[in-house]
């Protein structure tokens, strides 16, 4: 999508930006899709499986609660201290993600 072939630069600015906002807001949570391309199902997505992979990387589980949603290439990561706080907060997020992305329902 880039015409470089080359996404690391891209992948690392919004991982920065991550970290940048978790340091700012220590129970921060994030979300993502793997948006499908052309003539690729919304499934387990070419980008979702590269994204998911550089997620676990990045954000320990010892810190983040990593559900995944294969069918439609989302990926919750849940601070476990908000999640602690806010027992249905792993529900509130689907809900979110429900409202904004319509092939959700």
């Amino acid at each position: 999508m880039t015409n470089t072939n080359e996404p690391r630069r891209i992948i690392n600015t919004c991982i920065n930006i991550m970290l940048s906002i978790y340091q700012e807001n220590p129970k921060a949570s994030f979300g993502f899709i793997g948006s499908n391309g052309f003539g690729e199902d919304v499934y387990c997505t070419k980008r979702y499986r590269v994204y998911s992979k550089i997620i676990a990387t990045y954000f320990s589980d010892k810190y983040f609660y990593h559900k995944e949603n294969i069918e439609k290439s989302a990926y919750m990561l849940i601070n476990n201290d908000a999640l602690k706080e806010t027992p249905d907060l792993v529900s509130r997020i689907e809900a979110f993600f429900i409202e904004q992305y319509e092939y959700f329902e």
